[in-house]
């Protein structure tokens, strides 16, 4: 990542608002506003680093437009007194800290000391349904501990430091393990902070994200996982107007759709890709590709060549 290094509001404002959507910024009376950025997409997710002396970073409701990007922003805090709030949740953050905020809902962010923070923008679309898992959690930090938090920490901290020596295809993967990650992190947050159905509905998902390489997985084999008939996870999952069979589909599909894209991959087999995504029998797998993308897996081959 190559970092900016920007003066006053202006520049700073710019910067951010072109790496993320569109933000507004103000500092104390005294004194300007002196800032470093450095940013790079990698297969739709940001990954950033900034720093800063003190100042306010807000989203209203006049900097919401409808043709801004819809992302879900995680932020690892690393250095200053901070807080943040968001649809009536307040934190306070402290070093370690991770935070989840919504850009397509006003926010607001105080640092009162020179910070430095790490910032992922994911976009809604590509975590589905769990952007509503974590969009529960927003302005509730989760402090640095035990759990998956601290992998978490490690893994956004390492890219930013060393982003520019992966390859692109490597990247796509780095991206997907990242957001995986982030996924689980918030999944393996305290069930306090949401009701138990709730919970056991995010657990359910995040589980299924986890395992969608296993052929086994099926409707039947979550329920008897998690020790639930079937048609109470029916009903768990209907109250979000989800499908489980359809939705298992349509993430193992994405990622075939990656991984015919990846020229890394090129001596790949559809077939084994497919298998590779839980899906063995492949025989009327292009057809469905076709129905989903537009394209069937040797036009979507095609498409990603040099």
């Amino acid at each position: 990542m190559r970092r900016n290094n920007l003066e006053g509001i202006e520049e700073f404002e710019a910067a951010s608002s072109q790496s993320f959507v569109p933000l507004r910024i103000r500092i104390p009376r005294e004194g300007g506003l002196h800032a470093s950025l450095a940013a790079v997409t990698i297969d739709g997710v940001v990954i950033s680093r900034i720093a800063a002396t003190p100042c306010r970073v807000h989203r209203d409701v006049h900097t919401i437009g409808s043709t801004d990007r819809e992302l879900l922003k995680i932020a690892l805090h690393r250095r200053g007194r901070a807080g943040i709030e968001q649809d009536g949740r307040r934190g306070s953050l402290h070093p370690g800290d991770l935070v989840a905020y919504d850009t397509t809902r006003p926010y607001d962010l105080r640092h009162w000391d020179d910070f430095e923070t790490f910032v992922i923008g994911i976009p809604r679309s590509r975590l589905g349904l769990n952007a509503e898992l974590i969009g529960r959690r927003s302005a509730s930090p989760l402090p640095a501990g035990p759990g998956v938090g601290p992998v978490v920490s490690a893994c956004i901290a390492g890219l930013g430091a060393g982003i520019e020596e992966v390859s692109p295809a490597a990247g796509v993967h780095l991206a997907d393990a990242l957001v995986s990650l982030i996924i689980s992190a918030f999944t393996d947050a305290s069930p306090s902070r949401t009701e138990a159905n709730s919970d056991l509905a995010d657990r359910i998902l995040a589980y299924c994200m986890a395992n969608l390489a296993d052929p086994a997985l099926s409707v039947g084999f979550v329920a008897r996982r998690h020790g639930i008939s079937v048609r109470y996870l029916q009903k768990l999952l209907n109250r979000r107007e989800v499908s489980l069979a359809a939705w298992i589909r349509r993430e193992r599909l994405h990622r075939i759709h990656r991984d015919l894209s990846d020229p890394s991959l090129v001596n790949r087999t559809t077939r084994e890709i497919a298998a590779r995504w839980g899906i063995l029998d492949a025989t009327h797998l292009s057809r469905t590709l076709k129905a989903e993308f537009g394209r069937t897996a040797q036009e979507i081959r095609r498409a990603a060549r040099p």
